[in-house]
């Protein structure tokens, strides 16, 4: 890698909302960057904890950080946009106010693209760690089988099709800033739009089946998973993806392909909110999703035959056995 003064600016994206905790963490694990030419850009959501503060002591010791705060709770999309619109970077890389970059994150993500001039996104495994750091997880894709791509530009039927989202976490991807000045944004980031939390997950359909992506395997992120999340969509997300998955029917009418997948994705969606009533003790709803899920959706059912078949296990099993599963999943 060249001298910093030859070197492109990465715009680091941070929205942060109570994360006192972690953010410090956050902020040195930019610092302590091998890739020195960066910008830090951090907005407070409004937290009530003692976030805010955190950040104005690092903002005065490093120029490079730019700290913002909201006077009121906007969510995420908003923050994205605001960050992304003020930033000044040829490239943008986006973290979480709870996740830590490993120190050779964006030399090594400079380095592909470098190496292939005609990419849009970046993105890496990661590690999974506790509210104390501890490892849940020690390599993301290996553990979960998870389909990669090098530099490709994904089909949108592809993408709606995969077994595991490409893109588990925003934390892990870094952009090219042209791609935003050339697709914009999606739907969903409308301010008029009722979808917010799976808002990323739209975002990088929109990078992936329009650019070309590329998959580093190394651990590059320390991606954090608290101790009251599931290992599956909860119902509230997968309404605010079904309303994107709304959209893309209308946006792929005429393309048969894209069409059986959105249906197959819409299954999915009851698969993980089964998983989430069970992971939760809520055996009633799961039964009722499950029997919604096989009269709906039949042909999930035998396409994932054996993944369906340990979920009706899993209906079987009482609360305790389940709740043990859902440790063993954030286990090494």
């Amino acid at each position: 890698m060249s001298n910093q003064n030859d070197q492109p600016l990465i715009s680091v994206i941070v929205p942060v909302y109570n994360h006192a905790k972690f953010i410090g963490d956050t902020i040195e694990s930019v610092i302590s960057q091998t890739f020195q030419n960066w910008e830090l850009l951090i907005v407070d959501d409004c937290s009530t904890d003692k976030s805010w503060e955190i950040i104005q002591e690092y903002e005065k010791k490093d120029s490079r950080i730019k700290a913002f705060r909201n006077e009121m709770n906007k969510g995420l999309i908003p923050n994205w946009k605001f960050l992304i619109d003020t930033s000044k970077g040829e490239y943008l890389a986006f973290l979480e106010g709870d996740d830590v970059f490993c120190k050779e994150n964006l030399a090594e993500k400079m380095l592909i693209f470098e190496k292939f001039p005609d990419l849009g996104m970046v993105y890496c495994n990661f590690k999974v760690i506790d509210d104390d750091g501890s490892i849940l997880i020690r390599n993301f894709y290996k553990k979960l089988g998870t389909v990669t791509y090098q530099n490709k530009i994904i089909s949108p039927a592809e993408y709606l099709c995969s077994r595991m989202t490409p893109f588990s976490t925003y934390s892990q991807i870094m952009i090219r800033r042209a791609v935003i000045e050339v697709s914009g944004y999606p739907r969903s980031f409308a301010p008029d739009e009722k979808v917010f939390l799976p808002s990323d997950w739209d975002f990088n359909f929109l990078v992936s089946t329009k650019n070309r992506v590329h998959f580093v395997n190394d651990i590059l992120l320390k991606y954090r998973k608290h101790s009251n999340n599931s290992s599956a969509a909860t119902p509230k997300v997968a309404e605010h993806l079904s309303m994107i998955l709304d959209s893309y029917e209308k946006e792929f009418s005429k393309e048969q392909a894209v069409q059986a997948a959105i249906k197959y994705m819409r299954g999915k969606l009851c698969y993980f909110k089964i998983i989430f009533y069970l992971e939760n003790a809520q055996k009633k709803d799961a039964w009722n999703e499950f029997f919604f899920y096989a009269k709906k959706f039949p042909l999930n059912l035998f396409r994932d035959l054996s993944l369906n078949s340990l979920l009706f296990i899993r209906l079987l099993l009482p609360n305790s056995v389940n709740q043990y599963l859902k440790r063993l999943y954030f286990s090494n």
